[in-house]
């Protein structure tokens, strides 16, 4: 296992302690990846440390293995079979045959083995985020290519990236929209932000420390004129629900474009006034890939 070291502000655990301490009464939950780990315990604090289980390194993609006995959680990774030994209690570990001094042991309570948070950071080349508002730890693997490319300077390159890095939400949709088109709609001129658009669903993501996080989603539905004054509901000619969050108010046109390769063998994309008319719209014959449609146009300049 290759040690990667992650810059992590001390600030930052200071303010996730406090917030933590502060919403106590609430469980803490944990999305690794864009992945939410609800049969994993909760993580806790202690002495105002933060910890996480110990499984939770198999959804980095980690082989863990216990032994009651001795008290010992070995790591290893897949990919490279490094080994990575800790000791319940324990301030040292073991990376190989090498010594790792640890600032925070290891811990058991009930059933369950917690590391400090900061040692998964530190450990498995993971950024780190806290979500105050869901009362949630976020842990992602950064891509350092899309990281590039969303500084390139490059608005198509950007977006791009953007609908592949993890997606994270701590609400459970109670709909499982299913199809083989679907939508990415932006603001004019910016990558941050976009609709995601699956059947009937809509999801409205913001880029935050390496993800993209789930902000609202609303529903179509034909017979519900409520919101219908919007952009977004004169353009798909519907109404909208709010399922989950608060459906931010649309200060600019949009960019939207479609991918329907899979149907319709095309793709589409053109731009949604803010009196939801299509000022502009253009079809993409036998599109292979989705950078065959998200472009840069001159329309949008």
């Amino acid at each position: 296992m290759k040690k990667t070291l992650i810059s992590i502000l001390s600030t930052f655990f200071i303010l996730f302690s406090l917030n933590s301490i502060a919403s106590a009464a609430k469980p803490i939950q944990l999305n690794v990846n864009g992945a939410l780990l609800t049969d994993l315990a909760a993580p806790l604090i202690k002495n105002s440390i933060s910890y996480v289980p110990i499984r939770t390194v198999q959804s980095l993609g980690y082989k863990v293995n216990w032994d009651s006995r001795s008290k010992t959680v070995l790591i290893i990774n897949k990919a490279t079979s490094d080994r990575l030994s800790l000791v319940i209690n324990s301030d040292v570990a073991m990376m190989n045959d090498k010594k790792l001094d640890l600032d925070r042991p290891p811990l058991v309570k009930g059933n369950t083995v917690y590391v400090p948070l900061r040692f998964i950071s530190e450990n498995f080349g993971v950024l780190v985020d806290w979500d105050s508002k869901n009362n949630g730890i976020v842990l992602v693997s950064p891509d350092p290519e899309t990281q590039t490319q969303i500084k390139s300077g490059d608005l198509a390159k950007a977006r791009l990236a953007v609908t592949d890095m993890p997606r994270v939400q701590f609400y459970i949709s109670t709909v499982r929209p299913e199809s083989h088109s679907y939508s990415y709609i932006f603001n004019e001129k910016d990558y941050s932000k976009f609709y995601f658009i699956l059947y009937t669903s809509i999801y409205y993501y913001e880029m935050k420390n390496g993800y993209m996080s789930l902000v609202w989603e609303g529903q179509m539905v034909a017979s519900n004129q409520k919101n219908s004054s919007s952009p977004l509901a004169k353009f798909f000619n519907t109404g909208i629900d709010t399922l989950w969050g608060v459906q931010p108010k649309l200060m600019s046109r949009l960019i939207y474009f479609n991918d329907e390769k899979f149907v319709y063998d095309k793709g589409e994309y053109g731009i949604i006034g803010m009196d939801g008319s299509a000022e502009f719209s253009h079809t993409v014959a036998n599109p292979k890939q989705l950078s065959d449609i998200i472009i840069n146009f001159p329309e949008e300049n």
